[in-house]
């Protein structure tokens, strides 16, 4: 597995890696779960597939956007015109050094917004492909197969991830309800808890069994998903 911060400048010329895998988060409160929940979950993806596509892993950005769970300790976040403006001149830059594919694994709901408005104009001005997969969204059949539930702030199926990313860390008893649900129509800052549900299926308690066999089942899933854009990429060639 190779990761940009390990390479010397002559390893990365002699390499010449085209795709990427830029894993970004934020630090925000989690409830049972770690600060950089939405950091481990990215990192820990990345580092499952980066071998199997060849794809070069670049330093983590663990800062990010945060709103609702701003009113608790520990939060760090930028602004939202910071964070555009860092994403696309880092991919920018990178771009410099010959390479044409990033596939950012985004750990946190609240920078999807901006990375769906700076990843067009970054392709558009420097012509580097670029994609974002949001995991609890394209996971969460999977979620609610194994916890009854449709994933959630600091729910099952990020605990899941933090566990494969921190075998020796011990797994909380995450049950659901330490969780408030959210509904439609209603907003709050901050939010009333730091465990949040967006399903109100029963949720099964977590377990090392199930929190193991989510992590795979997501692993496989998003394998494909990154398959099938980095395939079709390659049909523009």
């Amino acid at each position: 597995m190779m990761r940009l911060l390990e390479l010397t400048t002559g390893d990365f010329a002699s390499r010449k890696p085209q795709l990427c895998f830029w894993p970004v988060g934020t630090v925000e409160a989690h409830d049972l779960a770690p600060l950089g929940t939405d950091v481990l979950a990215p990192e820990i993806l990345a580092a499952d597939l980066a071998e199997e596509f060849g794809a070069l892993i670049l330093p983590t950005m663990p800062f990010g956007l945060v709103s609702s769970l701003a009113g608790y300790p520990g939060g760090m976040w930028m602004s939202r015109q910071t964070y555009c403006s860092a994403v696309g001149e880092l991919l920018g830059s990178l771009r410099r050094s010959g390479v044409s594919s990033v596939v950012v694994f985004n750990g946190h709901g609240g920078n999807s917004s901006a990375l769906s408005e700076v990843l067009p104009e970054v392709w558009k001005e420097t012509g580097l492909r670029t994609a974002f997969i949001d995991w609890w969204t394209l996971c969460a059949d999977i979620s609610e197969e194994f916890f009854g539930t449709a994933g959630g702030h600091g729910g099952a199926d990020e605990i899941s991830l933090v566990k494969a990313a921190l075998p020796g860390w011990d797994l909380p008893p995450w049950d659901g309800s330490r969780s408030c649900l959210s509904h439609e129509g209603i907003r709050a800052w901050p939010s009333p808890r730091s465990s949040i549900r967006y399903s109100e299926g029963p949720a099964t308690p977590l377990t090392e069994a199930s929190a193991a066999s989510f992590h795979l089942a997501a692993r496989e899933r998003i394998s494909s998903a990154v398959r099938e854009i980095v395939s079709g990429w390659e049909l523009m060639q």
